[in-house]
């Protein structure tokens, strides 16, 4: 966060830093369910899917988030 952010702004990072965090460990925690199942490269498959999908979900807001920045 910025020294000068106003502080509704940083206390929105920082909910969004910690629910990115909770939505991460809930992720985790619901592949390892599927440790014994899964073939070990089938595990890593998902988790690199799910990042691909995050990063493309990531660039379609990417002008919001600049547009946030900036004001």
């Amino acid at each position: 966060m910025h020294k000068k952010s106003t502080a509704q702004v940083q206390r929105f990072g920082q909910g969004g830093w910690l629910g990115a965090t909770a939505i991460g460990n809930l992720m985790a925690g619901l592949i390892s369910k599927f440790w014994d199942t899964l073939e070990l490269w089938q595990s890593f498959l998902i988790l690199v899917v799910m990042c691909l999908v995050s990063a493309a979900f990531i660039f379609m807001i990417l002008k919001r988030l600049e547009r946030a920045s900036e004001a």
